[in-house]
């Protein structure tokens, strides 16, 4: 209850703040809608909040905003998981398995392009080189005395990047055009209140789970989880997470991505940028060149293997997949995986490599 009443006299005495902040992401989600560029809601939103933050402005979203937004499409994501999920992800090996080496692969050549070109040390330039994971590999980073800041600058600028040049790419090279669509459909109007309040506990009591076990990211993951499992026992499969909260979730996560950049100086972060772009773009080449290799030797689906080898973050991904139509339930299998290896594997190789 304290946490609940400081949490609210907070957000009330930077009332101001969050009001301009989700002024300006909502502006920018509005004008990417008319313009009907790709995931209009989190692009525009992430858009105009990191010009107001490179402007000078001091944007903030409060974490308990973001994770709620997180918990909504935690929801969306598991009721796009279907009953065969299982037996679809076992045929699924050979690319799971492709996607895991191309995270081994591509670490060790970026961690050498950090400490040569960059000259970052060493545990900066492993935990900055970890593909996607940007709140796991900060708090991580953080505790094994990294750079905690300039872990941030280089994993939002590959989010950003990968977010704003994967849907871009599909349109000028793949011939996709924007359908404006932002969920599954899902509306209140044919939203049963029974459902929706059973998916509501479900999401609520797969987050009270993951959060003691210590889980990364548990208010995306745990209701994801839990959704999930009751959509492959076929109780929520009628089931859909209602548009306006989609939209709503995606333009508050873009805003608190555009915030990250608060007091950033961009003349001074300027080097940290430039080098943090330049390796998202060769892991999004390399990223490509697998997911074509693995369509060649497998016969998958060419869009929805670059999406599952894309180094941007997991719910920005899977965001970015619903609005260029592919299979849900494989792009969650490929980057949950890579997800998880990422944030099991690198903490243990970082102790290994300590000792």
């Amino acid at each position: 209850m304290f946490n609940l009443r400081e949490k609210y006299l907070v957000v009330l005495s930077r009332f101001n703040q969050v009001f301009l902040t989700l002024s300006i992401a909502l502006l920018g989600s509005l004008l990417f809608s008319v313009l009907s560029l790709p995931l209009p809601w989190l692009l525009g939103a992430l858009f105009t909040s990191t010009i107001s933050t490179f402007s000078g402005l001091k944007l903030w979203v409060p974490n308990w905003l973001r994770a709620n937004s997180l918990l909504v499409l935690g929801a969306l994501f598991g009721t796009s998981v279907s009953p065969d999920f299982i037996e679809n992800t076992s045929q699924w090996i050979g690319s799971i398995i492709s996607v895991i080496l191309y995270v081994i692969l591509v670490i060790p050549p970026l961690i050498y392009y950090y400490i040569k070109l960059a000259h970052l040390d060493f545990k900066t330039a492993y935990f900055s080189s970890a593909p996607g994971g940007l709140i796991p590999m900060t708090v991580l980073g953080g505790e094994m005395g990294a750079d905690v800041r300039t872990i941030t600058l280089i994993q939002s600028s590959r989010i950003i990047l990968t977010v704003a040049i994967i849907p871009f790419a599909f349109a000028i090279f793949g011939g996709y055009e924007p359908t404006g669509k932002i969920g599954t459909g899902g509306s209140f109007a044919n939203l049963n209140f029974l459902d929706g309040i059973s998916l509501l506990l479900i999401s609520i009591i797969g987050y009270m789970i993951a959060r003691p076990l210590k889980i990364p990211s548990p208010s995306l993951m745990g209701p994801l989880a839990a959704v999930a499992l009751f959509s492959t026992m076929g109780e929520l499969n009628n089931v859909e997470v209602p548009d306006i909260l989609v939209a709503t979730a995606q333009c508050i996560i873009g805003a608190s991505i555009g915030a990250m950049f608060n007091d950033v100086q961009p003349k001074l972060v300027a080097k940290v940028l430039f080098h943090g772009s330049v390796t998202s773009i060769i892991m999004i080449v390399f990223g490509f060149f697998c997911a074509y290799l693995t369509h060649t030797i497998l016969g998958l689906p060419l869009n929805a293997l670059i999406l599952g080898f894309a180094p941007g973050g997991f719910p920005e991904m899977v965001l970015v997949g619903f609005a260029l139509g592919v299979d849900i339930t494989f792009l969650v299998a490929h980057q949950l995986s890579r997800y998880l290896f990422v944030t099991i594997f690198v903490p243990i190789s970082i102790k290994a490599i300590k000792k």
